[in-house]
């Protein structure tokens, strides 16, 4: 996409609320968060502490009972521990959505039309459950993030475009188009559509999605073509969980991205780099809940989760979230993690091969509390890397992040 072009949307979508604003009684909620990683640099040869930022912003903006915005932005910075506080550090900041949505009643359902550019309505997320549903959330808890709502993603479901989602009232279900461009692949932009089906049962949740992207190629502008499509790409993701919040359930996620075909090749071209796989069985008794999840995930995917740092591997999270400490109402618990570095679902089939050397898994434990302060939420774990202290850099065995939730 076009990074000239980024300013000058957010100038007119920025526009467009400040004018609306100007005749309409507006409403503005936000929730706002941001987290604190002490780490090491692995890849020094001595004790090198590394302190990093990682904060978001989602707002809505309601223009009236039927138009409102979504802005959301994220932030992430390089270690300021080493240049100081009060000095310029190095940050990325990324726009994860902008967007303006108009709801329409027709007969026994609800139109909802939206513009937008960014990642909206993630595919992985449960951000769409809660949109249309008004559900709790029920992603799973290795996979929470602090950078929005852009963090476990089947597939990139990212862009300049429109959507049209369709919420039925007669039964729990929603059925979603997607149209937008983007520049996934790195020599074209790309036309994607999608569609999207959805459904929140008593018992039984899923979303489902997939779609097409054709890359718009133009090296034969100068023949009798104006575009040329040298192949088609295919993704897809669903999201299922079997039960409910309250009861034992199974929670599946299951994503391919990028898998490609063209016309000589009826054979389906794909990695399982760009698979995504998560199967949790989750238990509840009384109010202490044991999780165990087994996942191959990409590692651009891994590296925005806090108990999840390798691509394959296996996680026990057991925690109470009912805790009472006063007036406060406190969550605990511990999360134990098996991983193997640069590893898939594939190198399953050789079990000797995960465990060949030291160096080839990882054991961890992180122990975790969370409790409300003013009007937020304050997070604390620490992570113990045990395999770390096989090694002369024992002093990269631990990890301590310190996060922080509200809502405006």
């Amino acid at each position: 996409m076009n990074r000239k072009l980024i300013p000058l949307l957010i100038t007119l979508t920025l526009l467009t609320g400040i004018s609306t604003n100007l005749f309409a009684a507006s409403f503005f909620g936000a929730n706002v968060g941001g987290r604190l990683n002490y780490s090491t640099n692995t890849e020094s040869e001595k004790y090198d502490p590394e302190l990093k930022l990682e904060a978001f912003i989602e707002s809505q903006l309601n223009y009236s009972d039927n138009l409102w915005s979504h802005f959301d932005f994220s932030i992430k910075t390089s270690d300021f521990l080493n240049v100081g506080l009060f000095t310029a550090t190095d940050a990325k900041f990324k726009i994860d959505e902008i967007s303006i949505i108009h709801k329409s009643r027709i007969e026994a359902s609800a139109n909802y039309f939206s513009a937008y550019m960014g990642t909206y309505d993630p595919v992985g997320s449960d951000i769409f459950f809660q949109r249309y549903f008004a559900t709790q959330p029920i992603a799973s808890k290795v996979t929470e993030s602090w950078l929005g709502q852009a963090g476990s993603i089947l597939y990139p479901h990212f862009g300049i475009g429109i959507s049209d989602v369709i919420r039925f009232y007669e039964k729990p279900l929603a059925l979603g188009i997607y149209a937008y461009v983007n520049n996934q692949d790195d020599h074209y932009y790309v036309f994607n559509a999608d569609l999207r089906f959805a459904g929140v049962y008593r018992y039984f949740s899923f979303d489902i999605a997939g779609g097409l992207g054709v890359p718009l190629a133009d090296k034969y502008s100068g023949e009798d073509a104006i575009v040329v499509i040298e192949k088609v790409y295919w993704h897809a993701g669903t999201t299922l969980l079997i039960g409910n919040n309250y009861t034992q359930s199974l929670y599946i996620q299951a994503g391919i991205f990028n898998a490609s075909f063209t016309k000589g090749d009826s054979s389906i071209i794909t990695s399982p780099d760009d698979m995504y796989l998560l199967i949790e069985p989750r238990f509840k008794i009384k109010n202490t809940h044991m999780n165990i999840t087994v996942y191959s995930l990409p590692q651009q995917t891994a590296d925005q989760f806090l108990f999840i740092n390798d691509t394959l591997g296996a996680n026990i999270n057991i925690y109470n979230d009912s805790i009472s400490w006063g007036s406060k109402r406190v969550s605990l618990g511990t999360n134990f993690a098996l991983s193997f570095p640069g590893k898939n679902f594939l190198d399953l089939k050789d079990p000797k091969m995960l465990i060949a050397s030291m160096d080839s898994f990882n054991i961890d434990m992180t122990p975790y509390i969370s409790t409300n302060l003013l009007s937020g939420e304050i997070h604390l774990q620490a992570t113990v890397k045990f395999m770390e202290f096989f090694k002369n850099s024992w002093y990269n065995g631990l990890t301590i992040d310190l996060g922080y939730r509200a809502t405006l």
